[in-house]
Parts: structure tokens; C-alpha cells; sequence
């Protein structure tokens, strides 16, 4: 229990913390120009870790006596809102949360900043990484990598402990500013998640074109806009010749992708180039006994998600594996429209999900399970 409760005041104070943060923040954008100097108290910490992710001493002292303080007074105060409400639901005092537990706490996090100000702010969550921010390897704690994507784009990745606050508002991915191109992009769900992803601000949206740009035979023509492309998105599939349209050329432009990639200059190539891939529940359960169309498709689909499993687990890439349900398209009829597909999709993605389940039926969560631990990464 002294564990727990431990947590939940930690939590309490950084939660506090990171709603402060993320309203300082749009506060630095105000038209007003009192936000925009309330906004500035943080700003400086910006200014001192740059989105180069480099040290600037010009503003060191402005960091020690100005950020750092405020991250305390906010953390503090979050603190004993989170006794508060422990109070106000009777789980304080005698095996609970108790006033001295709630004072070892406050003095936990008093020291933890003195630490930070005796490093000068250089402290385990500053790194500075020279061409390309890591794969972050946490899910709900925030570590180095996660804070150095803040740096890289301040409007994102606004969680300084943990990433609930992220999870509730969705900035816990970066699109804004990035280079996307696009297979399958004039088809239903092609559509609807480039019309979702256009909200997001992105640098541009290219079209990969089949017959165009390449074909199952010739993909040469793709490498000019592969290599000005910071995510790619594979969204193109058919059941006529499933195989090669499903797993064979995904995996060409793939691996064309990984190599020709070129970083633009400036703080966003610190990102790591971005794929992603929509699949399908088929990937999970069986397809209609008898329908030959149906069997040939999840085939394929079953054969590329071995190829998920490695770029999942690719430390050059950032793997997205998208595991829609049916939706309305050429290929059939769904109760559900492309656009709730994409509009699911970009709900996840913005909350940081690599496996993205956007599904009605419930398949796509089980079929986390299966891609996570029994799919067998491909050589």
C-alpha cells in the first residue's frame, strides 16, 4: 500500500505538472501579449535544451532560477491535490495514505530538483542525441527518448513522468511539419486517412501511384519520392493477385524506403523514419470456409504480418501495423465507412500506438496477443 500510494501522489504532482506544461505552451502562441510572457517562463527551458537537442549556456541561469522552480511549485501543488482527493475518498490514515508518507513525497521531490539544478539541468531525461533520437523502449513511463521528441517538436510529447496526459489528448506523435507518402491513397480508406492527416499539419502528402510511380515489377520510379519522405504509408491492397499486391510490394518499397531514405536538414530528421501498414483482421480470424478470394487474401495478409513482426522490432524504423475490420470499399460491403476507420486510426497513432486495433468486432485486440508472441518474424 506505501507503494502505491507513493505512486498515485508521484503521479498526482507530474499530472498537475504536465496540464500546466501543455497550457504554458499554448500560452507562448497566444495573440495576447501577457500569455505570451507567462508562456516565456517555460520557454526559457526550451531555449536552454534546443530542438537540436543541444545545450545552450546562454540560458542557464534563466533555466536554474526560472524552470526549474516553476516545475517544482506546479509538482508540489499536485501533490496535495492528489492527497486531497485521497482524503475526500477515505483512503487516508492508518494503512493508507498517511500525512507522513504525503511529506516523504514532497521531500522526494524537492531533492529530485536540487539533483537536477547540481547537474545544471543536464539530468537523465537531457540526452543529446546527434542524428536521430532512439526508438523509445517504454509504453507508459517517460525516458530520455520521449522527452528529447518534446524538445524536437514542443507541441508533442508533453508528459514529463508518465504519458497519461498524452493518452487523453492525443500528442503522443508528431506529425506537423513531416514529409508522408502514400500508396493507395485515391482508395476509400486512402482518402479518409489523408483528409484525418491533413488536420495534423504535415509538411506534404505524396502519392505513390501504382502504374505511375511504380509497379510490381519496376519500383525504380518510387525512389525520388521515397527519398524525400519521412513517413511512409502503405494503404494500397487487393484480392487479385493478393500476394504480390499485399505482402510482395509492401515489403519492396519497405526495404527501398529503409535505403534510400534521406533525412532533410534541420530538427526533424532527430525523428525516426516512420512506416506504416494497414492490414487486417484476417491476420487473425479464419477466412469463409469455401471462399476461395477470401482464403488466397488472408494469406496474404498472414505472410506480410511475419514481415510486421521484424520491422516492428527494426531499430532504423518506426513500424506502424494497422489491423482494420471491414470497412465500405470496392473490395465489399461494411457497416462501417472508411472514414470511422481512419478517423479510429489517427485516434491511436496520436496516442503513440504502434499496433493500432481499429476494430468493432474485437479480433484486432486479440490479434495483438498473437502478433506480439506467437507470429514468426520473417528471415
Amino acid at each position: 500500500m506505501v507503494i502505491l500510494s507513493s505512486l498515485w501522489l508521484y503521479f498526482a504532482g507530474s499530472f498537475f505538472f504536465d496540464v500546466a506544461h501543455f497550457a504554458l505552451h499554448k500560452f507562448s502562441k497566444s495573440q495576447y501579449w501577457i500569455l505570451r510572457q507567462i508562456g516565456y517562463l517555460h520557454e526559457v527551458h526550451h531555449l536552454y535544451f534546443n530542438r537540436r537537442l543541444k545545450f545552450n549556456n546562454r540560458y542557464l541561469i534563466q533555466n536554474m532560477l526560472i524552470e526549474l522552480p516553476l516545475e517544482l511549485s506546479c509538482q508540489l501543488c499536485g501533490t496535495w491535490l492528489g492527497y486531497r482527493i485521497a482524503q475526500a475518498v477515505n483512503l487516508t490514515g492508518p494503512g493508507l495514505l498517511s500525512q507522513e508518507l504525503f511529506t516523504l513525497v514532497t521531500i522526494f521531490q524537492v531533492v529530485r530538483v536540487l539533483v537536477v539544478a547540481f547537474l545544471e539541468g543536464r539530468d537523465s531525461n537531457h540526452k543529446s542525441y546527434p542524428t536521430v533520437v532512439p526508438k523509445d523502449p517504454n509504453s507508459f513511463v517517460v525516458g530520455p527518448q520521449y522527452h528529447a521528441m518534446h524538445h524536437v517538436d514542443p507541441s508533442s510529447y508533453i508528459g514529463s513522468c508518465f504519458r497519461a496526459f498524452d493518452w487523453i489528448i492525443g500528442t503522443s506523435c508528431s506529425i506537423r511539419s513531416r514529409r508522408i507518402a502514400m500508396t493507395g491513397s485515391s482508395g476509400a480508406f486512402g482518402t479518409a486517412l489523408k483528409a484525418e492527416l491533413e488536420t495534423d499539419s504535415p509538411s506534404i502528402i505524396q502519392d505513390l501511384k501504382f502504374g505511375s510511380e511504380w509497379t510490381y515489377k519496376d519500383y525504380s520510379a518510387a525512389i525520388p519520392i521515397l527519398q524525400d519522405t519521412d513517413i511512409l504509408i502503405l494503404s494500397h491492397g487487393s484480392k487479385t493477385d493478393p500476394m504480390t499486391a499485399n505482402c510482395t510490394s509492401a515489403v519492396a518499397l519497405i526495404e527501398l524506403f529503409k535505403t534510400h531514405y534521406r533525412p532533410r536538414p534541420g530538427h526533424s530528421s532527430l525523428f525516426l523514419p516512420e512506416v506504416w501498414y494497414v492490414g487486417s483482421e484476417a491476420e487473425v480470424h479464419p477466412s469463409p470456409p469455401g471462399n476461395q478470394v477470401m482464403k488466397a487474401y488472408t494469406a496474404s495478409k498472414r505472410a506480410f504480418a511475419r514481415h510486421a513482426r521484424k520491422y516492428y522490432d527494426d531499430e532504423q524504423i518506426l513500424y506502424r501495423h494497422i489491423v482494420p475490420a471491414a470497412f465500405r470499399s470496392q473490395m465489399g460491403w461494411a457497416i462501417v465507412g472508411p472514414g470511422w476507420a481512419a478517423a479510429v486510426t489517427m485516434w491511436w497513432i496520436r496516442r503513440g500506438a504502434r499496433y493500432v486495433p481499429v476494430t468493432y468486432t474485437g479480433f484486432a485486440f486479440l490479434g495483438f496477443w498473437k502478433f506480439m508472441y506467437l507470429v514468426e518474424k520473417a528471415a
